[in-house]
């Protein structure tokens, strides 16, 4: 922990007084140099020059930069820290672009808010690349995350029957979440389990948690009309290890690769993510929220050294049941 100088707003910028963050498995990629596998992207940690991090927040905005037109002193609001720089989320004090924050709903506890952000963000980008239609049948990878959780949701409500892959511990709240039929991910691989059951064609896939071996499952079992949509691409968690530059060249090289020849031959490959604009959707993830569509939450930690190590650590392991929130304050 560091006693930093107080945020200055720049350029459209709103100073929020931080009550909740959560932890993004990206939050600790960026701050180890491995995010997307190494790919530089915002202010490297040095030792005269520290770096907080923490994406995603919710709080009350007590400050104003100079064109500022949507958000006013004493607003609660949640949103995401982007793009990943020196003054994240994990303060009691964060300067935000307004463009990348929305106005917390009244039923949303603080904590519930913080954890929306990121997981909404990405699974609305998704939702929106599977063009779903009611009746149609998607099977989504990773089912009981934040993104995978919310993504579930999303898409029952458009009608779809959703199957979930996920750890066997998980099935139960795969089912609250909304799948029809949950496969257990340590069994044998997914699209085998289907085809035991006499499923020969499903019409989507969203895959969460990456790897080539959930890609041709995919392709084995979508026709040429489908559309497989990843939010990480064809290595597994990628971030949890530094890749060189060749090994990230070729996982650029692939996805492009996949994103163009897909085009003619089908099924469609998509890798989704909120993009630049992305912000301009918080509005409608607030909205979702409030109708029930919320990330698993996983545990709240309080904002001190000790506890967020350890909840670090789970994150990065992949040990984490859901988002953990990091409670700022009391009130919270």
């Amino acid at each position: 922990m560091e006693t930093i100088a107080d945020p200055v707003p720049r350029h459209r910028e709103v100073i929020v007084k931080v009550l909740a963050s959560s932890i993004n498995i990206d939050d600790i990629h960026v701050a180890e140099g491995t995010f997307y596998g190494g790919i530089p992207i915002g202010a490297r940690p040095r030792p005269n020059r520290p770096v907080t991090p923490g994406s995603d927040f919710a709080g009350i905005v007590v400050g104003i930069g100079d064109g500022v037109r949507s958000i006013h002193i004493g607003e609660p609001v949640f949103g995401v820290q982007v793009p990943y720089r020196a003054s994240g989320a994990w303060a009691e004090l964060c300067a935000v672009d307004e463009r990348w924050l929305t106005t917390k709903p009244e039923k949303l506890s603080f904590c519930t808010a913080a954890a929306c952000g990121v997981s909404g963000l990405v699974a609305f980008s998704a939702i929106h690349a599977l063009e779903l239609r009611a009746g149609m049948r998607i099977v989504i990878l990773g089912a009981t995350g934040g993104i995978g959780g919310m993504a579930v949701q999303l898409a029952a409500r458009t009608g779809a029957e959703v199957i979930g892959v996920c750890g066997a511990a998980h099935a139960e709240r795969a089912y609250r979440l909304g799948c029809s039929l949950v496969i257990d991910y340590h069994g044998d691989p997914w699209d085998r389990t289907l085809r035991s059951r006499g499923e020969e064609r499903i019409d989507r896939v969203l895959d969460v948690v990456g790897g080539r071996d959930n890609e041709e499952a995919g392709r084995r079992m979508l026709g040429t009309d489908g559309i497989f949509v990843t939010v990480v691409g064809p290595e597994r968690f990628i971030g949890d290890r530094a890749l060189s530059w060749v090994e990230v060249l070729a996982v650029l090289a692939h996805v492009g690769y996949r994103i163009v020849s897909s085009r003619i031959r089908g099924p469609r490959y998509v890798l989704a993510g909120p993009g630049p604009g992305g912000g301009n959707k918080l509005a409608a993830v607030a909205r979702a929220a409030t109708a029930g569509v919320l990330p698993p939450i996983d545990s709240t930690v309080p904002f001190e050294l000790a506890p967020l190590r350890q909840a670090l650590r789970r994150a990065a392991a992949h040990q984490n049941d859901g988002r953990i929130v990091i409670r700022m304050d009391k009130a919270a």
